[in-house]
C-alpha cells in the first residue's frame, strides 16, 4: 500500500551508503567514519519507527556490520603511497 514510503526510507540509506563508500574509496578516513555514524543512526531511526520491512533490516545491518570490520583497520597510515609522488 505505502511501497512508495518504503522506496523513499530505502533511498535515504542508498545515499548515505553511496557517500561512504566514495570518501572510502578516496581514504576520507574522518568523512567516512561520519557517513558510518550517520548510516547507523538513520537506519535504527527507520527501524524503530517501522519503516524498513525485514529484508532492508537484514540488508543494511549486514552492511553496517561490513563497514565497522572494514573501518577497525582504515587509519592514514594504511594508504599506499605513489612511488613518483616522492618529492625530488
Amino acid at each position: 500500500m505505502f511501497s512508495f514510503l518504503q522506496k523513499e526510507t530505502h533511498s535515504q540509506l542508498e545515499e548515505i551508503v553511496t557517500r561512504l563508500k566514495l570518501n572510502a574509496s578516496n581514504n576520507y578516513r574522518d568523512a567516512t567514519k561520519e557517513d558510518l555514524a550517520e548510516l547507523e543512526k538513520r537506519y535504527e531511526e527507520l527501524k524503530s519507527a517501522g519503516k524498513l520491512n525485514p529484508k532492508q533490516i537484514t540488508y543494511y545491518r549486514s552492511r553496517i556490520i561490513e563497514y565497522t570490520d572494514k573501518l577497525k583497520n582504515f587509519s592514514h597510515k594504511t594508504q599506499k603511497v605513489n612511488k613518483y609522488s616522492e618529492k625530488i
